[in-house]
């Protein structure tokens, strides 16, 4: 077997570290559908946190493909460091919470508003990776990361849409 190349290892990193995010979004949905009442809204965020698991886990396999391993020492520091910044990301809101208004239809706003920009931050995650698996000749990993940021771009349409009705909702 031959060592990976500089781009292979560029597209296992890239590759990893989006893994590693949408493993961290997995709490944060779970949080605001807690919060969010019956309706449009929360049956996105059903949808978002279905479709992130489908993500975690089509990531995880590329991954494996791939040959790689999260076994060694290193690998498995570098992936509890990432693994959690992207928890600290993913949580950022709540000392926020605190300081929030009582109002929930408020609480939910403000985090679809933020729900949204995240989403922002995946589709640039995915288009990155989508380039830089087609630097490297890997053609199964960008048509993944195509495939995803387009899933990403749908939900984050559908955040965008439902913003005026939970603008609405504040009365």
């Amino acid at each position: 077997m031959t060592a990976p190349t500089r781009a292979q290892l560029k597209v296992l990193r890239h590759l990893h570290a989006i893994h590693e995010r949408e493993r961290a979004l997995v709490p944060e949905i779970q949080a605001q559908l807690s919060a969010a009442p019956p309706g449009g809204y929360r049956d996105e965020l059903v949808a978002h946190l279905d479709e992130t698991r489908v993500h975690i886990t089509a990531l995880a396999d590329r991954l494996t493909e791939l040959g790689y391993r999260n076994g060694s020492v290193l690998s498995g520091v570098a992936s509890l460091v990432q693994a959690g910044l992207a928890q600290a990301t993913a949580r950022r809101l709540t000392p926020l919470d605190l300081l929030r208004p009582a109002d929930p239809a408020d609480r939910i706003l403000q985090r679809a508003r933020h729900a949204a920009a995240a989403h922002a931050a995946n589709i640039a995650d995915y288009r990155a990776l989508d380039r830089i698996a087609g630097h490297a000749g890997d053609i199964r990993t960008q048509a993944l990361a195509a495939r995803l940021g387009a899933q990403e771009q749908e939900r984050f349409d559908a955040i965008i849409a439902a913003i005026p009705a939970l603008t609405d909702a504040l009365g």
